[in-house]
């Protein structure tokens, strides 16, 4: 399959490179600033995975069609980022796999049923344009609606993929874990380890876990509330969010309300509001 990748962060370079090193032709498209200063190589650091290096074309408006049309910009940037997608790009299957649930219906507007529901699990951070540092052994993706096709390009680049039929769940999934850990690592201006010492702002989180669980199964996602808090508790000391790297980084506007919104709006959350305006204080 050919493969097109809108946003070079850390998610777009460790998903490029991963299906390059696998034999997929890949497309970068990216900013013109970014493409200047990119090497046409992609540099993964990785202490857990080895490292790499594999030339992966950019281009800074796309085209042509592809069969996988990947956006890894942030939700804010978005609608200005999908101005890079030409009209020939006219049967790809489009992968979101930013954070929130508020772009799907944005990109149904524009795409049709082309569009699948998508979440990735990966810890990834990028440096200079084309470097990214791959933080952990896992990558994976969870997806509605996929073909088999594109699972198995995943599965030969060492991506997980899981799908499932439901788009809702998917997105909520995600939800559950990264509210949480986003809002309290971005308060305690530090990984989950500094969010571990504050018993209070802990208690805000597994609260903000609960929460986060009870808004999804009044819009028909059941959710095991208990199992989310023992899979957020089972997160390693060192787990961090891009929330917290944007606002260390004075990067504006962040996914603040992207990732709170759909819990604010939706139902009663004391703890992800207390979070919010801690968030907010702290720079987010």
């Amino acid at each position: 399959m050919r493969h097109a990748i809108l946003g070079a962060g850390g998610v777009g370079l460790a998903l490029g490179a991963a299906l390059t090193r696998a034999g997929h032709p890949v497309t970068l498209v990216m900013r013109e600033s970014s493409r200047a200063a990119y090497s046409g190589t992609i540099t993964v650091h990785s202490r857990l995975k080895g490292g790499s290096a594999v030339p992966v074309p950019a281009v800074d408006r796309l085209d042509e069609d592809v069969d996988a049309l990947w956006l890894t910009v942030k939700a804010p940037a978005l609608e200005s980022a999908l101005r890079r997608i030409g009209p020939a790009v006219a049967t790809a299957s489009v992968i979101p796999l930013l954070n929130g649930i508020d772009h799907l219906d944005l990109l149904r507007a524009r795409f049709g049923p082309r569009v699948l529901a998508g979440a990735i699990r990966i810890e990834a951070e990028r440096g200079a344009p084309g470097e990214v540092t791959w933080n952990s052994l896992f990558g994976s993706v969870e997806l509605a609606g996929a073909n088999e096709a594109l699972r198995a390009d995943l599965y030969s680049a060492g991506i997980d993929c899981e799908l499932a039929a439901d788009p809702a769940k998917v997105l909520w999934h995600k939800l559950i874990l990264l509210l949480p850990l986003a809002l309290a690592t971005t308060v305690a201006e530090g990984p989950l380890g500094v969010v571990r010492r504050d018993r209070e702002l802990t208690s805000l989180m597994v609260g903000a876990a609960r929460e986060v669980c009870a808004v999804a199964a009044a819009h028909g996602v059941p959710v095991d509330a208990a199992a989310s808090v023992r899979a957020l508790e089972s997160l390693p000391g060192r787990t961090n969010s891009s929330l917290r790297r944007d606002v260390a980084a004075g990067v504006r506007p962040t996914e603040l309300d992207t990732i709170a919104g759909p819990v604010l709006r939706h139902g009663t959350a004391p703890s992800v509001a207390e979070l919010v305006r801690l968030a907010r204080a702290a720079g987010a």
